[in-house]
């Protein structure tokens, strides 16, 4: 009975200690584009909010610039984890009053930048500055959510990417 107890207590020990692992969600996707970090974290954001599908509906977007970083950071928060939202604004409620608008950036320190990934958030795009041309983009989070992210990246790099004439 005692080696049964102990192994118990040992189990227990074992998974708590498995529980208490980093919050830091994991990185799906990095890659250097062409761009500027602003005019794609604006494109991204927009496409994002106006994307019709139900799923996205529960979702709400920050996009933070950081100056002094020379970054932008579009953080995708899930409404029915957020705990200071109230049911006349939440996307599951079918009689809700839905906010609709383009996210206008928020400017922000990089030292209020660890402050805000205190949050539950579905996915985090962080476009940071390389050289004039180079913006380096890393995505964490959800995968399936991220994947749609990172897709609608691609598509605004593409479409402020311009031609060279000959």
């Amino acid at each position: 009975m005692k080696i049964l107890i102990m192994l118990l207590t040992v189990f227990f020990i074992v998974a708590c200690a498995n529980l208490s692992g980093s919050k830091e969600k994991a990185q799906l996707f990095e890659e250097n584009f062409v761009g500027e970090h602003s005019a794609l974290a604006s494109c991204v954001a927009n496409k994002l909010q106006s994307d019709g599908r139900s799923f996205m509906h529960v979702l709400q977007f920050r996009n933070r610039q950081y100056p002094d970083m020379q970054a932008s950071e579009i953080h995708a928060y899930d409404t029915r984890y957020l705990h200071n939202v109230y049911s006349t604004y939440a996307p599951s409620n079918p009689d809700a009053i839905l906010i609709y608008g383009n996210p206008v950036p928020e400017i922000l320190s990089a030292a209020q930048r660890g402050e805000n990934d205190k949050s539950v958030y579905a996915f985090a795009l962080m476009l940071q500055t390389i050289d004039d041309t180079t913006v380096n983009a890393s995505l964490r989070g959800d995968s399936f959510m991220g994947n749609i992210a990172w897709k609608i990246l691609q598509l605004c790099v593409a479409s402020t990417t311009k031609p060279l004439v000959p």
